[in-house]
């Protein structure tokens, strides 16, 4: 599953859900804003892996996240696998699927 150890606390990963790439070469700043919109579609994250403390969620849910806690300017991002993962808090979490 995971390349780490133990993931601690009310700690969640979620996939960062793969845009499409496009065609057009886009400013870095454009491309922040085309993302920024695209998190407000995203409403069931896969989880990746959860904290040892963790009671609700479990890996292989789909969540939605509260949007503020996706903010691309304060959300922690950590490459794992291969991929981007976001690092969310447990009570970011809103709805489990």
């Amino acid at each position: 599953m995971s390349e780490f150890k133990v993931l601690r606390g009310r700690t969640i990963l979620v996939d960062v859900p793969v845009r499409k790439e496009s065609s057009i070469q886009l400013s870095e700043k454009d491309e922040e804003h085309i993302m920024q919109e695209t998190i407000k579609l995203w409403n069931k994250l896969n989880v990746y892996a959860v904290g040892d403390k963790v009671e609700d969620v479990k890996v292989g849910d789909k969540v939605y996240v509260r949007t503020s806690a996706l903010n691309l300017e304060t959300v922690e991002r950590l490459e794992v696998g291969g991929t981007m993962k976001f690092v969310l808090s447990e009570m970011d979490v809103v709805i489990i699927w």
